[in-house]
């Protein structure tokens, strides 16, 4: 693993401390990239194709957590918008991603582009 990917963990976890979400990560997500913060920063490689798709859930766990509400809207909008095959300004499109993003979970539209529940 490149130096870069080691340093993107560390920016990830304070960027989710900052913004007070750390505490909502599932703990052994959060004990996964602390364990590998440590054996990155002590020089370590880390090899196996396993822990590195653990790793990336774990990253893509925080990532949700700390993306801003607009820009899953905004991307929310797209995709359901391209499979209905119309094309969607950034405006539309947010308010598109709103609106199913209110809709309760029994009425909202599923989106294949989506990993909403």
């Amino acid at each position: 693993m490149p130096l870069a990917v080691g340093l993107r963990l560390v920016a990830l976890r304070a960027r989710a401390l900052r913004l007070g979400v750390w505490r909502l990560v599932s703990p052994t997500a959060r004990a996964l990239i602390e364990a590998a913060i440590l054996f990155l920063r002590r020089g370590g490689r880390i090899k196996s194709q396993t822990l590195l798709a653990a790793l990336q859930r774990a990253m893509d766990e925080v990532m949700q957590l700390v993306t801003p509400l607009r820009l899953k809207a905004i991307a929310l909008g797209r995709a359901a918008a391209r499979e209905r095959g119309v094309e969607v300004d950034e405006e539309r499109a947010l308010a598109l991603g709103l609106q199913i993003l209110n809709t309760p979970g029994r009425w909202r539209p599923r989106i294949a582009a989506w990993p909403l529940p």
